[in-house]
């Protein structure tokens, strides 16, 4: 992550439904993560007008694993966006152990905007500086 860019964050805590029978955090489960902190952090940043006008689908997704994580662990997520083309944009996320500050996994992902249709927009100046997106 670009420590110069503006950076979402948010914690949480590991939950019984969230381990799988290795008794550790379902991989599947740092995929939900990675998707629920890009939606709280444009639930955050996107005032009603927009909000009302547009949502946003994760195209492509990639994930790399460091660390197994358990029940009732403390996590912290972290979330910045990158690159924006005309319909889409890069989204960074890590996951730590919030206690050891080990990263968990992280992860890059495009996202595309789209209007309540489901039809993709082009992300406009205004969509750019709701994230502070360089060009």
């Amino acid at each position: 992550m670009d420590e110069n860019l503006p950076i979402f964050e948010q914690r949480r805590q590991v939950t019984n439904g969230e381990i799988d029978d290795l008794n550790h955090v379902n991989n599947v489960v740092y995929v939900q993560w990675a998707n629920d902190i890009a939606i709280k952090h444009w639930l955050t940043v996107a005032p009603q007008e927009m909000l009302d006008q547009y949502d946003w689908v994760m195209i492509k997704h990639c994930i790399e694993y460091k660390r197994s994580a358990v029940l009732g662990d403390p996590i912290y997520i972290r979330t910045q966006v990158g690159r924006a083309t005309n319909v889409r944009y890069e989204r960074f996320i890590e996951i730590y152990h919030e206690s050891t500050n080990e990263l968990l996994a992280k992860t890059t992902s495009d996202w595309c905007a789209i209007d309540k249709k489901g039809k993709p927009v082009r992300i406009s100046r205004e969509l750019r500086n709701i994230f502070e997106i360089k060009e």
